[in-house]
């Protein structure tokens, strides 16, 4: 059977035996400081245990975390265009600019060669007029990997300004980047032919 306090009375130096079921009486002998001090033996290494509890930075603020993401303005870039009408709202140009308008078709040129770029738009745009569409997206790339400056990018521009369906377009304007951001130009268009060139 365990004794568990078989050690404390050899401590305190009193017998398991000495006390008797009916003493009433305090049976342990009061020690003093000075006798409690020499009791008294230092643990050993295996028993301590040391846990240092991290502080949270005081830089971090768990408010701003994640990070906000990083809005790329394309219209403050050298490489944006645009153009409206002269008469259209302004607020129609700014409305295309922020993708207001749903894109009901897209033309992508990439890859082709100046003539086919420029027959390929015509037939768009044709198609386009022909089905009612109003909002188009023309994907023509940046022209990064050509040798020189890109070539498709500023035909584009050259086209929606002066091509054979230019009475057709109120404003066009550089792609948001989700739907191709420089590489890509949205067109607004008219269901009916107007006089005034784009400024």
């Amino acid at each position: 059977m365990p004794k568990p306090f078989k050690k404390l009375g050899e401590i305190l130096g009193i017998s398991p035996n000495a006390i008797s079921k009916k003493e009433t009486s305090f049976p342990f002998k009061v020690l003093s400081w000075e006798e409690i001090i020499q009791l008294v033996k230092p643990l050993n290494e295996k028993n301590i245990h040391f846990e240092m509890i991290p502080k949270p930075a005081k830089f971090f603020k768990e408010e701003f975390w994640p990070p906000y993401k990083l809005e790329v303005k394309v219209d403050l870039t050298s490489e944006y265009i645009e153009g409206k009408k002269k008469g259209v709202d302004s607020q129609l140009l700014q409305a295309l600019k922020m993708g207001k308008f749903s894109i009901q078709a897209s033309l992508n040129i990439r890859g082709l060669s100046a003539e086919e770029a420029k027959l390929s738009l015509e037939e768009f745009f044709k198609r386009a007029l022909q089905r009612g569409y109003s909002c188009v997206l023309i994907i023509h790339g940046r022209g990064l990997s050509s040798k020189a400056d890109p070539v498709l990018k500023p035909l584009v521009k050259e086209w929606l300004e002066k091509g054979p369906y230019r009475r057709y377009i109120l404003a066009f304007a550089s792609a948001r980047p989700c739907d191709g951001g420089l590489g890509a130009t949205y067109v607004l268009l008219s269901s009916k032919p107007l006089k005034k060139n784009v400024s």
